[in-house]
């Protein structure tokens, strides 16, 4: 009885954005204990239904409770999960009007290394071995720099192959970063005189940093991940405690995009794949996720996969006028007008789900266009390898803007409260400003690593000129992701390869950056700010959502249910009176719907 009064508390403190929820269902609470029946907190619970694709997860409070929301009816299996306890699993059925109780005790697991984020993977791995020459964590700075963007660290680092498996993995890894290398140095220039691979052809800027560091990657792996017992010492990260436990994340399963574009119905979970026919028509086809258990990232004992490279993997969303979330592979902005733009560069129009191409002229600047943006006149932005591109809608003319540094590398984009256009060049560690009355272009340099830097590795990353997509000096910042305060004077932008947010005043330009707590090897990625000014953002290699608050100029770290989430991208819901974000999985095909139970304004 205690217990349900507790749960119906904390029901009530929810904002009105969940209290008001009209789906039917019952109350489902319990407790979480470890063996030595101490209550836990921060362990996550989640439910799912019999024959749906849907789960719903809470974290337990300081006295080891938890109770969900109104669920719908239904046999539900349920589990509880915290790093370093086995599983607790659980099936019940939820009734519309009656209160559930499902209680776990978690008894502690022997070895949980397979439970570990990517993050907490690359934290536990040592850093004083001959391989990093006196640097201390000079060989996780090799591998979060080099092996941890077509896929995370962990999906590598918790498997183990003798020296000829390590080998025959980093060769073909290498191939591949030379498929993706650009013809052109960082910066601008070539390369004099070039350096030549196995089969003569030249080097270009990720292959170089490769071919530096390939027998130090092979011969660390061996060492700590070989056939050979090495010592790990295993550093998960703690439980959330406190306001990180009051959330409730809803996770919808959906299917690759394959199409050009595709939909969510968040009040179904059914998904619809647009694509754009030859004959300029748009083909609608519902398809229902493959469902894979193993694969899923529900289970953190099965370790962390990689399903970013298994064909069309989710990294951007954006919320429809319609209600319903959008996603693609990259590179997606919606319009207030009732559209949504994608690619390189489609238009769809929500009412009707008609697809319509913007045909780039010839020689415009790549087809990268990973941020897009509409500004208040109603054009719309992208970025390009060589900086921005602007696209009058009405009668498809688009107009460049070159970076003032060639080749940089431009990767995301946001517009300002003034309307000035920044763009992050992810390649060279500076930002791109265009202001959009004047045309005038600027940019912003980002200060130099404070970090220690082996003299060779230095050496390797200056002669390669910088970093690209998925390879980068060890010394980068690697701006990738960012956002602008709507309502403030500034940008935040994530510094991928460094661990750090980074602040930047719109006038002034100063910039002032900001560790990530236990966020070194996390990836900072797409930024948000609310209305707050607080400052949003997710981690690509880390299972978790942040919240920097600028005024107090501390982090709040927000669990999210599923291991190996890869999580680029996310998005305000301003539909709700209480915050909501929607925070897509490019590694485990999902896309959450995360709710919160205190204020997030503090």
């Amino acid at each position: 009885m205690i217990l349900g009064l507790c749960a119906a508390c904390l029901w009530l403190g929810l904002p009105d954005s969940l209290q008001t929820q009209t789906l039917p269902g019952g109350g489902l609470t319990g407790t979480v204990k470890s063996f030595d029946g101490k209550p836990m907190e921060g362990v996550a619970v989640s439910a799912r239904a019999q024959g749906k694709t849907v789960t719903t997860s809470v974290w337990t409070n300081q006295n080891g409770e938890y109770d969900f929301p109104p669920l719908e009816d239904g046999q539900y299996r349920i589990w509880a999960q915290a790093t370093g306890f086995d599983r607790g699993l659980s099936e019940q059925a939820v009734t519309p009007g009656k209160n559930v109780t499902q209680n776990f005790t978690l008894k502690a697991a022997g070895n949980f290394e397979q439970q570990l984020s990517d993050a907490e993977w690359l934290e536990s791995l040592p850093g004083d071995t001959p391989e990093d020459k006196g640097v201390h964590d000079r060989m996780k700075k090799v591998l979060i720099t080099t092996c941890s963007t077509c896929h995370q660290p962990g999906f590598v680092v918790s498997k183990r192959f003798d020296r000829d498996g390590w080998e025959m993995i980093v060769n073909k890894m290498g191939r591949i970063i030379a498929e993706g290398d650009p013809p052109e140095k960082p910066g601008g220039g070539q390369y004099v005189p070039p350096q030549l691979d196995e089969n003569g052809k030249p080097m270009g800027v990720q292959h170089r940093l490769w071919a530096f560091r390939k027998n130090d990657i092979i011969d660390y792996l061996v060492r700590v991940r070989g056939p050979k017992p090495f010592p790990l010492k295993l550093k998960p990260f703690p439980r959330p405690t406190g306001e990180a436990t009051g959330i409730v994340v809803t996770e919808y399963d959906v299917p690759n995009n394959t199409g050009t574009l595709s939909t969510l119905d968040t009040k179904t979970g059914r998904s619809t794949r647009l694509t754009l026919l030859k004959d300029g028509s748009t083909l609608a086809e519902h398809v229902p996720p493959i469902a894979n258990e193993y694969r899923s990232g529900s289970d953190w004992t099965w370790g962390t996969r990689s399903d970013e490279q298994e064909g069309a993997a989710i990294h951007d969303i954006a919320l429809g006028t319609d209600g319903n979330i959008y996603y693609d592979g990259l590179g997606l902005a919606p319009d207030p007008r009732g559209y949504i733009w994608s690619g390189t560069l489609m238009k769809l129009d929500v009412a009707t789900q008609k697809l319509q191409r913007f045909p780039r002229p010839q020689g415009l600047g790549g087809n990268f266009a990973n941020g897009k943006a509409v500004d208040s006149k109603g054009y719309v932005w992208g970025s390009q390898p060589t900086g921005l591109f602007r696209v009058d809608p009405g009668t498809g003319e688009y107009t460049e803007f070159k970076a003032l540094t060639p080749f940089g590398r431009s990767y995301d984009m946001a517009i300002d409260r003034e309307e000035k256009i920044w763009f992050a060049q992810l390649g060279i560690d500076k930002l791109g400003v265009v202001d959009s009355r004047t045309g005038d272009i600027s940019e912003v340099v980002l200060p130099p690593s404070d970090e220690q830097i082996h003299p060779g590795d230095r050496e390797n990353g200056q002669q390669a000129g910088g970093g690209w997509n998925m390879n980068a000096p060890l010394y980068a910042k690697g701006p990738r992701r960012m956002g602008a305060d709507p309502n403030g004077d500034f940008v935040w932008v994530g510094e991928y390869w460094a661990g750090r947010l980074a602040k930047i005043d719109i006038h002034t330009k100063k910039v002032t950056e900001y560790a990530i707590p236990q966020g070194r090897y996390a990836h900072p990625y797409k930024i948000v700010v609310d209305k707050d000014h607080m400052v949003w953002f997710g981690m690509a290699n880390a299972d978790l959502l942040g919240k920097f608050n600028p005024f107090t100029e501390t982090f709040t770290m927000y669990p999210l249910p599923t291991r190996g989430s890869n999580s680029r991208h996310l998005i305000l819901d301003t539909r709700t009176e209480g915050l909501t974000l929607w925070v897509p999985y490019t590694g485990a095909q999902k896309i959450a719907k995360v709710q919160f139970r205190a204020n997030t304004a503090r």
